[in-house]
């Protein structure tokens, strides 16, 4: 079930843009757990159970090593808690590095979905016509990452008959054949696009993505969320001292359009759920 990725680009690319806008220059925790709240809740509908289960463990370790190295290089702060070296550790760089843990998580998982919902056909799609070259290069970028490891375990496992014993070789094998594999794909798929005519200006496009009203709405109150998130936006207070700012009716307003802003995704794949249950039990 991934409805929300069928939906039109331009919509899309929009709604990252406003929610990673707010995710990377509010350096608010109330936005930031809003935003990952949203992005994990999306990813449990779409992902495998045990895959996401993976990816938080690896990030829980992520969001710990950063939360703990701040204080520890950062001494910024009055409240003082303990001494190491005779370099104190204070709660301000404390809680400054585990809100920059969480930023940096947060961000991780809105990409990791937008991964999940945007291919190579919704990126040219949308910077075909802007610029092919840069469309093209971000479209095999995307394509990389996933195609690379999926082939360096193919090969892994043929090395594995011929270097059973060699761990270090087999690995270092395997990781030079789906690079230079990698390589000339590119090459080739560059080659491939340039005699297909990829690069002609008067070219035309074929697509298959349509404006429907429903994007045209997602994208409308998407952009009063966002406007209302930006408008009523607050900043924390770290140094020298921890602050938290006074809440006020358009901080209350702003926070909560962000968490709608933030759920939008996983709101949308409930909806099509419960249609599509419906639609099939008239069956």
């Amino acid at each position: 079930m991934n409805s929300f990725k069928n939906l039109n680009p331009y919509f899309l690319i929009s709604y990252f843009i406003f929610v990673l806008f707010i995710s990377i220059f509010s350096f608010n925790p109330i936005y930031l757990t809003s935003g990952m709240l949203g992005a994990l809740s999306y990813c449990f509908l779409i992902l495998e159970k045990k895959n996401i289960l993976k990816s938080i463990i690896f990030y829980l370790l992520i969001f710990l090593a950063v939360a703990v190295l701040n204080p520890l290089f950062s001494h910024n702060g009055k409240t003082v808690l303990f001494f190491i070296n005779d370099n104190r550790v204070t709660l301000e760089a404390l809680i400054y590095g585990a809100v920059l843990a969480l930023a940096v998580v947060e961000v991780i998982f809105w990409f990791k979905c937008f991964n999940l919902i945007f291919d190579s056909e919704k990126i040219i799609f949308l910077f075909g016509k802007i610029s092919p070259k840069t469309a093209l290069v971000i479209s095999m970028t995307l394509r990389f990452i996933p195609n690379f490891i999926k082939t360096f375990r193919s090969v892994n496992t043929s090395q594995k008959l011929l270097l059973k014993n060699h761990r270090l070789k087999r690995y270092l094998n395997s990781f030079s054949a789906v690079i230079t594999q990698s390589m000339e794909n590119a090459v080739i798929t560059s080659d491939s696009m340039n005699a297909r005519g990829y690069l002609l200006k008067h070219k035309t496009f074929y697509s298959r993505f349509k404006f429907t009203p429903t994007d045209l709405f997602l994208l409308i109150i998407s952009a009063v969320l966002f406007i209302l998130t930006v408008i009523g936006r607050t900043s924390f207070t770290y140094y020298p001292e921890f602050i938290f700012p006074d809440l006020s009716l358009l901080n209350c307003i702003s926070y909560f359009s962000f968490l709608v802003l933030s759920f939008i995704p996983f709101i949308f794949e409930i909806k099509e759920g419960i249609i599509w249950k419906f639609s099939v039990s008239k069956i």
